[in-house]
């Protein structure tokens, strides 16, 4: 038991020294400049849901603003797999996509989303060229098209 106590007190010692550091580096200056975010940085993220019900996209038109960041949100409700399958939309676009989808990725970039059964896409980006960009689920026999257009 010895050479717990020893490890304890060494422990110890090791947080004291830390905390006597600390206090020796005097008080924080309250007006010092904090650098703040860029404006386009700091605008709220704009959030749409796209709900997938009955084989159809709801809603079938899609508003997002240019050069606002964006969360874009695909939920599956029905029992079967469904796509996301944007055209034109990302291209030479960053983008992040969470969720238990399976995205796919082609030698342009992002190709489509896969969403299961009650699952769940998100895409966070910046929509950055204006236009009306299509949409549609590729799985077979499934005919669903929408549209997102960018202001």
């Amino acid at each position: 038991m010895r050479g717990r106590s020893e490890f304890f007190s060494a422990f110890q010692r090791g947080w004291l020294a830390t905390l006597m550091v600390f206090a020796m580096s005097g008080p924080v200056e309250a007006d010092k400049q904090v650098p703040t975010l860029a404006s386009s940085d700091s605008e709220p993220e704009q959030q749409v849901i796209v709900n997938i019900r009955a084989r159809s996209f709801e809603p079938s038109t899609v508003m997002l603003r240019a050069g606002q960041k964006t969360k874009l949100v695909f939920q599956n409700h029905d029992v079967e797999l469904h796509a996301f399958v944007p055209v034109g939309l990302f291209v030479g676009v960053n983008l992040n996509i969470t969720g238990n989808g399976a995205p796919e990725f082609g030698h342009d970039g992002f190709k489509r989303v896969i969403i299961p059964s009650e699952g769940r896409a998100e895409i966070r980006f910046v929509p950055e060229q204006t236009g009306v960009f299509p949409f549609f689920c590729d799985m077979p026999g499934h005919e669903m098209r929408a549209t997102i257009v960018v202001q």
